[in-house]
């Protein structure tokens, strides 16, 4: 399911938000600017962020049109927040870190002032990311937005439940799923991750600080097999990510 921002509340968000990773694909060209050329219209640009949730999957890095994109390690549970991107087609080749072969290949088209996110999900034979597009309402006082996307492999259908509401937040999420963007009272709260057919929860999220006018990520990750998850590390568990950490 896709989720879409309308574009001028986005770029207000973004150009608030958006760290040094930005900047990695607008080159500075003020050398050659004559005043004629500095009341050109602005380049145009989409933002795209990236999470990294394939437990089997080492660490990635992200070439965009043979380009590198992190000098950070896109490691798994790693999330890089909205940077800026030229607009149309792109090629992305993701690698294993320092290696020079191509894992997986991609061409995704970008359009101007529209925000996108990656999430690398775990498949039978390596991974897949799911694209979507972003899009938000308007935030109301004392209101949060929250989506969740579902990541872990072995994990049937899923739902959502705050606290012991008698409605569950989201509900019947399959795999590899993201949900709309859904507005929740500030405050803190538990997260109640539980099977979409029987109730059974699953996993718990105590005492969750949810801010008011935040926009937040709920991503469902791991296995739920202890035999698959090897440890706790790949264990299944919520992570909560907060999107345009500075605004």
């Amino acid at each position: 399911m896709n989720t879409k921002m309308k574009n001028k509340k986005f770029s207000s968000l973004l150009m608030k938000g958006i760290g040094m990773l930005s900047l990695a694909f607008i080159p500075f060209l003020t050398s050659c600017l004559n005043d004629e050329d500095s009341r050109l219209a602005p380049t145009p640009i989409a933002y795209v962020s990236f999470y990294h949730g394939s437990p089997t999957t080492s660490a990635l890095s992200i070439v965009v049109d043979g380009n590198l994109y992190n000098t950070n390690s896109f490691n798994y549970s790693t999330y890089f927040d909205y940077g800026h991107f030229f607009t149309g087609d792109r090629t992305f080749s993701f690698k294993s870190e320092n290696a020079a072969n191509s894992l997986l290949d991609t061409v995704v088209t970008f359009e101007a002032d529209q925000a996108y996110s990656f999430f690398i999900s775990e498949e039978e034979e390596g991974f897949e990311p799911i694209i979507v597009e972003d899009e938000l309402a308007m935030l109301s006082s004392g209101k949060a937005m929250i989506r969740m996307v579902h990541l872990s492999p072995d994990t049937p259908a899923v739902s959502l439940q705050i606290d012991d509401e008698e409605s569950d937040l989201i509900e019947g999420q399959a795999y590899r799923e993201v949900s709309d963007y859904l507005e929740v009272n500030e405050g803190r709260i538990d997260l109640n991750l539980k099977t979409s057919d029987g109730g059974e929860t699953l996993v718990t999220a105590e005492n969750i600080n949810i801010r008011e006018k935040r926009i937040y990520t709920i991503v469902v990750r791991g296995y739920v097999d202890p035999a698959a998850s090897a440890g706790t590390a790949n264990s299944l568990n919520l992570q909560l990510i907060r999107n345009y950490p500075n605004y």
